[in-house]
């Protein structure tokens, strides 16, 4: 008996799970096909039409490179539906991120709505005009010679390794009542708000005097504490009004103290700083006060220091040496390059010997690296490659001299480049920076080379970074390359013609996707 009702109820279940199937299949122009790849074919109507648009659209914003490049190609061949719905959401401007709009941009091109050319050349204008502000940013970031990323950002490690001692030394000292200034220290982006939040705490509301004047007033305060917040309030704020206030500090204070005065200094720039700031490169009392005065006397950027910086890179500290080779490169004289080449001579090792065991150091070797980058002249390009090709050098040395090549320029250097990256028996970080490196030489050769590479899966995130740093001048490369018969490489291209913005592609984009 009870065999017999498992027979029946298993009997069933087969019947409900048949119904089930092809019901499904009688149905099944309402159901999407999904691809391998994670693709769609769009086969519905109606509700479940617009529904899979709107899921596509989400996919723009949400999803990462590969989701966002497949959710626009599935979008263009929605025809006309899903056109009205880009074109509504790149006018209201309501997307995320200018990446996002170059993926909807992209998408109304697959579709080839009649509308294109007009919303992609308003689309340009409004890229063109916030690669205006970028760039003038960066410019301004840069100074006048354009200094390279690579040293601005090797200086701003600089500056979060002395915040974070500072938070230390606070932690130390103060246990929890310097919690809120911590986390300001820590923060990677710097912002005057917290500080001076914290200097003028010991302040009555009535207190009289601007906020500027009671940070200068906060200098004087019995905390130390309280004196590293307002330095850093200052510095942050720039405020040439607080010079004469900072520059006794530097030489009387406490370590941590006279530290944050440098660094407040550093980001006032001002050019009276500079004497005080030699003097305690030389004679501070601590290889963080040396080191963070020669930083500062980088960004002030004035000659005037520079034999005292090249006396420094014979201190015997190497972080103090670092941060001098660094301040040479932001400033560029070429009295720099022998000192510097030196340097680098002096710490190579032969016979697991070498003759500056200080000029060994990773970090030493690295910022003299950039910084002959950033200089140039004779030599440089001699120096550098010797770096990058010898196998003794760790890799991370040979990395810096890969990117400092690429910072000179010079078509020495691109050759240089290019036989690195096509060793494949290099490592592949390596060959990895030579070939952004190649990017940053900035010519017609180079360009070339990085647009072939853009449909390749173990370079082709490098070859986008790249191009789109050369902006402009890859523009006619990458045109050319529309007529690639690649659909992957033929979109990736359509991508960064959209992000650089020049006018003189709308054509070519219509045209390709026609």
């Amino acid at each position: 008996m009870m065999s017999r009702v498992k027979w029946r109820i298993s009997l069933l279940f087969v019947l409900i799970t048949l119904s089930i199937f092809f019901s499904m299949i009688a149905n099944s122009d309402r159901f999407m096909e999904f691809g391998g790849n994670g693709t769609f074919t769009p086969t519905g109507t109606g509700i479940l039409r617009e529904d899979l648009i709107t899921n596509l659209t989400h996919r723009l914003e949400v999803g990462d490179h590969e989701t966002k490049l497949n959710a626009a190609v599935e979008l263009g061949r929605f025809g006309e539906t899903a056109a009205d719905v880009l074109i509504e959401k790149i006018e209201s401007n309501t997307s995320s991120s200018g990446e996002v709009n170059s993926y909807m941009l992209l998408a109304l091109l697959e579709i080839g709505d009649s509308r294109t050319e007009t919303v992609l050349s308003e689309g340009f204008k409004k890229i063109q005009a916030s690669n205006n502000v970028t760039n003038k940013t960066t410019a301004e970031e840069q100074a006048e010679n354009e200094i390279s990323v690579d040293i601005l950002q090797a200086i701003e490690e600089k500056d979060r390794a002395m915040r974070r001692n500072l938070a230390i030394s606070l932690d130390r000292d103060y246990n929890d009542e310097t919690n809120s200034l911590e986390a300001a220290l820590r923060a990677e982006e710097q912002n005057s708000t917290i500080y001076d939040s914290f200097a003028l705490s010991e302040f009555e509301p009535d207190e009289p005097g601007n906020e500027t004047e009671k940070l200068i007033k906060a200098l004087k305060s019995d905390s130390g504490s309280i004196r590293i917040a307002a330095l850093m309030a200052l510095g942050e704020r720039e405020e040439a009004a607080a010079i004469d206030s900072i520059t006794p500090i530097l030489t009387r204070d406490y370590s941590p103290v006279q530290s944050s005065a440098a660094y407040a200094l550093g980001e006032i720039g001002d050019e009276r700083a500079v004497e005080v700031l030699i003097k305690q490169m030389k004679d501070g009392g601590s290889d963080s006060i040396r080191s963070n005065a020669a930083i500062a006397l980088g960004k002030i950027g004035k000659e005037t220091a520079v034999p005292d910086l090249i006396q420094r890179l014979r201190d015997n500290r190497a972080v103090v040496r670092s941060s001098a080779a660094l301040s040479l490169g932001k400033i560029g004289s070429e009295t720099a390059i022998e000192p510097l080449i030196e340097v680098l001579n002096s710490g190579k090792l032969i016979d697991g010997r070498a003759k500056d065991s200080v000029n060994t150091n990773e970090d030493v070797r690295k910022s003299a690296i950039l910084a002959l980058g950033e200089i140039g002249g004779p030599g440089v390009i001699e120096a550098l490659t010797d770096i990058l090709v010898d196998k003794e050098e760790r890799l991370s040395v040979r990395m810096a001299a890969a990117a400092a090549l690429g910072n000179t320029g010079d078509p020495q250097a691109m050759e240089t480049l290019k036989n690195v990256f096509n060793d494949r028996n290099t490592d592949a970080n390596l060959r990895n920076q030579a070939f952004l490196a190649l990017g940053k030489t900035r010519n017609q050769e180079a360009a070339e080379l990085l647009v072939g590479k853009l449909g390749d899966r173990e370079f082709g995130d490098s070859a986008r970074k790249a191009l789109s740093g050369m902006g402009e001048m890859a523009v006619d490369t990458l045109i050319e390359n529309l007529k690639t018969t690649d659909r992957r490489a033929r979109d990736e291209t359509a991508l960064l013609l959209i992000e650089i913005g020049d006018p003189k592609a709308v054509n070519p984009l219509i045209e390709a996707y026609q």
